[in-house]
């Protein structure tokens, strides 16, 4: 019996717009949608950083105004970068200010975390 392999996707890295670099493949922003045009299925997305074109699948489409979390692939061009996104989640029930004090706490954290982790043999092989 033939063996099924299946392609595992890189997980998408949580970032802000201004944050993100050169070797990102898949990021989550959360943001702010305007200019949403229901012909190319693409739209803009202001995370308070900067602005990025966010190209949705086809059906996948916010509203103007609408808080949403985009996870998906970053592709870069001549033109500079934009993001395919994959999965476009309604966020505007979220509370962003929570959301931003886990975050700081996790850059304060993690390290240190991954320090003890790392001075008793305990990362990944």
């Amino acid at each position: 019996m033939e063996e099924t392999r299946f392609r595992r996707r890189k997980p998408a890295v949580e970032r802000k717009i201004a944050e993100i670099k050169e070797d990102d493949t898949r990021v989550s922003l959360i943001g702010k949608a305007f200019k949403v045009d229901k012909m190319d299925y693409t739209f803009w997305l202001d995370d308070g950083t900067g602005v990025i074109l966010v190209e949705s699948e086809e059906n996948v489409l916010p509203e103007n105004g609408q808080i949403v979390r985009v996870i998906g692939r970053v592709i870069r061009e001549e033109e500079g970068i934009h993001i395919f996104g994959e999965v476009v989640q309604d966020f505007s029930d979220a509370d962003l200010e929570a959301l931003e004090e886990v975050r700081e706490l996790e850059k304060k954290i993690l390290p240190k975390v991954e320090g003890i982790i790392e001075f008793f043999g305990g990362g990944e092989e």
